[in-house]
């Protein structure tokens, strides 16, 4: 039993093998391994009282391979194969993008107002509506605001942050108080060089072709919070400019506001698409 043991140790077998031995002779022996009975009849106590067991019984019986060459009379034991490690992160499930949908004011913070329209309920209606085209799309989404509310200006930008959300979209409405013919999609992020940059882009171009809507560009506008405070790609977009009747009309109809939020979806979809 002694010698056994020494040699499986050896192994590096200790960890799987329990051994147990009964009787005095050479037909009074049973052998367990890890609990299950070892399908042999060889193993026996010799006369120094020493369990001795088949060398190939007792390393199969642990997964091993023994093969023996006559030659040289040599008991070559082999472990089985490790099995390959799956690729970093196959099994794994990939991980859905989370997206933090902004929709601008709120509560108290009507935004800009004209023709008994507030700004806040223009936002609200296409950032649920996009929100909703982007779990369609499988993505994860979060919205600052799911309904007339005050929610702070840094608790955004807080709210993503906190959840590590990978991109983060505030929806607004735009007025001119110098120009009664402005109309068209403006977005804006922090900076020209900053991550979000490409995302205020793409937002502007995908909601123009969604909506049919005219160019009014992106900025960079590093003195609003909501771009200053994101921690990951932030981008901001002006739907239209409510100052301006014709636009404002449009605005205010449902198919347009789903034209608009179908733009908002697609421009998420392409920059998570470039960024991989």
């Amino acid at each position: 039993m002694k010698r056994l043991y020494s040699l499986l140790l050896a192994l590096g077998l200790l960890f799987l093998l329990s051994l147990t031995a009964a009787g005095a002779d050479r037909g009074g022996v049973t052998i367990t391994v890890d609990g299950q009975i070892l399908d042999t009849e060889e193993a026996y106590i010799n006369d120094r009282g020493v369990t001795m067991i088949p060398l190939r019984a007792a390393a199969e019986a642990l997964g091993y391979t023994v093969n023996w060459d006559p030659r040289t009379r040599t008991a070559a034991i082999t472990s089985a194969p490790a099995e390959e490690s799956p690729a970093s992160g196959e099994d794994e499930e990939e991980r859905v993008p989370l997206v933090v949908l902004d929709p601008g004011h709120g509560g108290s913070a009507r935004g800009a107002s004209y023709g008994g329209v507030d700004e806040k309920d223009l936002n609200l209606s296409i950032a649920l509506q996009a929100g909703a085209l982007l779990e369609e799309a499988g993505l994860e989404v979060i919205l600052t605001r799911t309904d007339d509310r005050d929610v702070g200006l840094y608790d955004r930008t807080a709210m993503a942050n906190g959840q590590q959300a990978d991109l983060f979209v505030s929806v607004h409405c735009n007025a001119s108080l110098t120009n009664p013919e402005a109309r068209g999609i403006y977005t804006a992020a922090y900076s020209e060089e900053c991550i979000g940059w490409q995302l205020a882009q793409l937002l502007r171009q995908t909601m123009m072709e969604a909506a049919g809507a005219e160019d009014m560009g992106s900025e960079a506008r590093p003195n609003l919070a909501v771009l200053r405070t994101a921690q990951m790609p932030a981008a901001l977009v002006e739907c239209g400019y409510m100052s301006t009747p014709g636009e404002l009309a449009l605005l205010a109809e449902a198919d347009y506001q789903a034209r608009l939020a179908q733009g908002i979806a697609d421009g998420v979809l392409a920059y998570l698409a470039l960024a991989g």
